[in-house]
C-alpha cells in the first residue's frame, strides 16, 4: 500500500553537524535531532544560486526543518534558521571548538538513537560559544557532559578497584576502567596515568558543580594541557577513534581569509 507524501513529512529542529556536496546541485547533510537522534538528509537543488534552503544549512547552524520520510536517506523540503551562531564564523576559536563538538557528537552517539539531553547540550554549548565564552571550559564540560550522557561518565571520586573514597594524593586515571585508581591500586591497570591534585580538583568540581563553578577560574598553560589531555585521551578510547578538529584548529587560524570565514571543519 502507497504511503501518501503528507504521511511521510516530519518537523524536527536540528543541528548541523557536517554536510557532503552530491551530484550537481545537491548536498548530504548529517544532523543532530532532539527527538531522532542522529540522522542524514539530503536537501535537492541546496547549491543552486536561488535555493532558499542553504543559507539555513551551514555548519553548526540550529534549525527547523520540515523533512519526507525516504527510502535510504529523508528529503530536506523547507528550512528555516532558528539560531545561525554567526559569532562562531568571526572567532577562531570558538569555531574550531564548535567542529569539536560536533566530531563529538557524529562518532559518539548512533543512528536515529533519540537523546534530548545530547541535543541540549549541544545547542547550548554552541550557543555559550557564539556568545564569546571561553571556548576551554564549555569544550571540558562538553566532553564530560557528553560522555555521561552516553553511558561512559568516568569515575572520578572513588578508586574504581578498592572503591574507597580517594584521598588527595597522587591517583591514577584509567581509560580501560573509566575512571581513578588510587595509588594502592594503581598496578590495576599500569597504563593508567598519575594526575596531579590541581587537576582533580578541577576535574572534580567540574564534573560536580558543572561549567558555573569553573569559568572563572584562571589556570596555567601547563595544568590546563594535562586536563584537557586527560579529556581528550579518554574519549578517544571511548570512540575507538582519533578526533581532528582540536588538531587542526592552529592551521584554521593561518586559513582565515579576509572576509572573516572559517574553512570547512575536517569529516
Amino acid at each position: 500500500m502507497a504511503v501518501s507524501l503528507r504521511d511521510r513529512l516530519y518537523r524536527t529542529n536540528a543541528v548541523v553537524l557536517a554536510r557532503q556536496d552530491y551530484g550537481e546541485a545537491d548536498r548530504i547533510f548529517i544532523l543532530y535531532t532532539p527527538g531522532r537522534g542522529r540522522l542524514s538528509a539530503i536537501a535537492k537543488g541546496v547549491r543552486r544560486p536561488k535555493n532558499r534552503m542553504g543559507p539555513h544549512l551551514d555548519y553548526f547552524t540550529e534549525v527547523s526543518l520540515e523533512l519526507a520520510k525516504g527510502r535510504d536517506l529523508d528529503v530536506v523540503t523547507q528550512a528555516a534558521t532558528v539560531n545561525a551562531h554567526l559569532g562562531l564564523r568571526s572567532d577562531m576559536d570558538a569555531y574550531g571548538h564548535a567542529a569539536h563538538f560536533a566530531e563529538l557528537v557524529r562518532h559518539l552517539t548512533q543512528d536515529r538513537q533519540e537523546n534530548r539531553q545530547v541535543y541540549e547540550l549541544l545547542a547550548s554549548s554552541l550557543s555559550l560559544l557564539n556568545d564569546g565564552v571561553a571556548a576551554w571550559p564549555v569544550a571540558r564540560h562538553f566532553e564530560l557532559s557528553l560522555l555521561g550522557l552516553l553511558g561512559f561518565r568516568p569515575e572520578l571520586f572513588r578508586c574504581l578497584n578498592c572503591l574507597r573514597t580517594l584521598e588527595p594524593e597522587a591517583n591514577a586515571f584509567s581509560n580501560q576502567l573509566g575512571g581513578m585508581l588510587c595509588p594502592a591500586c594503581r598496578a590495576v591497570d599500569p597504563s593508567a596515568v598519575v594526575v596531579s591534585l590541581d587537576a582533580q580538583k578541577y576535574i572534580r568540581l567540574l564534573a560536580r558543580s558543572g561549567l558555573a563553578a569553573v569559568i572563572g577560574i584562571a589556570l596555567t598553560e601547563p595544568l590546563a594541557r594535562e586536563i584537557a589531555s586527560l579529556t581528550a585521551s579518554y574519549t578517544r578510547y571511548v570512540a575507538e577513534r582519533e578526533f581532528a578538529s582540536l588538531g587542526v584548529l592552529s592551521s584554521m587560524r593561518q586559513a582565515i581569509g579576509p572576509a572573516g570565514q572559517a574553512p570547512d571543519p575536517p569529516s
